[in-house]
């Protein structure tokens, strides 16, 4: 891989049609599913089951509100959960990235190498903020991934054998971050929080639909987000 394969400063999924003579088509010469990758979107689904419950408090003029139980450590719990599954997303995007610098992911387009560093920027801007909230309420930041989830992708990583499997196993990340950043808006109560999941989880919409397109699939997402997917602390 040469530097300019890597320049981060390139707009992530620009000209992805065709770089450098790579085709999306072309893209996916080659390159195979990645195996037991449903795995990865089973235990996200799974773990979803035992996200917190929510208790309805009265409020004035006698209307009511759902918010998640335990309230702002509701809210803190949240947070280092999210923290940890950006610890996990920056984990792997930099383990492509060195995978794919060793050239043991085979041909990388130029744009697949931009969409990886910004990934990592990005998500590591996104752990950052969690992290911020943590310190803030005197909590200790998060440097680890979720137990569960990192096995998992762990399992599914030493499988990839070419950037398109690598690209496969990030979206399906970039699904389960996207559907627990969902779910979790509807039982923080926090402002600050709630706006913060909001404005990570449109940025993990943003990433699929690039990770779609260069793998030959539809990337518009579909009118309404889902949780299915959501993943929950192990």
């Amino acid at each position: 891989m040469t530097d300019d394969t890597v320049n981060p400063t390139s707009t992530p999924g620009a000209d992805l049609g065709s770089v450098g003579g790579f085709s999306r088509r072309g893209f996916l010469i080659g390159t195979g599913a990645v195996a037991g990758a449903a795995a990865l979107a089973a235990c996200g689904s799974s773990s979803s089951k035992s996200s917190s419950k929510t208790t309805t408090t009265k409020k004035a003029a006698g209307t009511t509100s759902t918010a998640a139980a335990g309230g702002a450590g509701g809210d803190l719990a949240t947070a280092a959960f999210a923290a940890s599954l950006e610890v996990l997303a920056v984990n792997t995007y930099k383990a492509a990235l060195a995978a794919a610098t060793a050239n043991k992911l085979g041909p990388v387009p130029a744009a697949g190498a931009n969409f990886v560093q910004t990934a990592i920027t990005q998500h590591s801007a996104a752990l950052d903020k969690w992290n911020g909230v943590l310190s803030a309420a005197g909590k200790p930041a998060v440097t680890a991934p979720d137990a569960k989830l990192n096995a998992t992708v762990q399992t599914e990583f030493a499988k990839v054998t070419d950037f398109g499997g690598a690209a496969k196993l990030a979206l399906q990340l970039e699904q389960i971050a996207a559907a627990t950043y969902q779910n979790a808006v509807a039982s923080l109560t926090g402002k600050d929080a709630i706006q913060l999941a909001g404005s990570i989880q449109i940025v993990d919409m943003q990433h699929q639909a690039i990770l779609n397109y260069v793998l030959g699939m539809y990337p518009v997402p579909d009118t309404f987000a889902k949780t299915d997917m959501a993943a929950s602390p192990s």
